[in-house]
């Protein structure tokens, strides 16, 4: 322990720096980042600056909009280790052309990264982005709603969701029983997509506790 203790305490101010391509990043790649630290002085060319925090560093990269949370520590060896959780898409709103979060955090758009997510067309409160994103979130971790629902989007009273390659909407109503009504509609299209029904429907409702009722196109 003393040996270790001294080798800790001769090394204490020298921060070596170790290139970032260890780090797993979808949004910016770790070239830039490097650039950002450079810029924000936590780097000097290839060293980390000597009165650098790791507070403040963690803080730093915390407020980059692609980032959720950081852990910054010092191995034994004195070299500066980064761990970074990034933010997690689950809506794009096409308004405002950002994603979201599950917390309703904004994420700009990156030049190298496109997330696969459920797309949100026309505007959107606060009150209701929350319960929109618990919709959007289920969808995107449901591998046949993920890949069927195209958009979303809001009238005056409720949702309403466009499925790809179909030409009705499904009225979904409220945001109770989001997941009974969910499974429902997945029901209920697994057992008549394979008939000439959905060719003439206009709408499928969803807001029944209990069933699903089709408004038809009219004749």
């Amino acid at each position: 322990m003393a040996i270790w203790a001294n080798v800790v305490n001769d090394k204490r101010d020298i921060l070596i720096y170790d290139d970032l391509n260890y780090l797993t990043l979808n949004y910016i790649d770790p070239d830039s980042l490097k650039i950002n630290l450079v810029e924000n002085k936590f780097m000097i060319d290839s060293l980390f600056n000597q009165e650098f925090s790791f507070t403040k560093l963690e803080k730093h990269l915390e407020n980059i909009d692609y980032f959720n949370n950081s852990n910054v520590y010092r191995t034994i060896d004195s070299k500066i280790n980064l761990e970074i959780n990034e933010k997690d898409a689950v809506m794009f709103l096409e308004y405002r052309n950002r994603y979201v979060d599950t917390e309703g955090e904004m994420i700009p758009l990156s030049k190298i990264y496109s997330p696969e997510t459920v797309y949100f067309v026309g505007q959107i409160d606060s009150i209701n982005l929350i319960n929109v994103l618990e919709v959007s979130s289920q969808i995107k971790n449901d591998n046949f709603l993920n890949g069927h629902i195209d958009y979303i989007f809001l009238d005056s009273i409720n949702m309403n969701l466009k499925p790809v390659n179909e030409n009705f909407l499904i009225n979904f109503g409220n945001f109770d029983r989001i997941n009974r009504k969910l499974n429902k509609y997945k029901i209920f299209y697994a057992a008549k997509h394979k008939s000439d029904l959905f060719s003439n429907v206009k709408n499928i409702n969803l807001s029944f506790k209990n069933q699903v009722v089709i408004e038809k196109l009219k004749q």
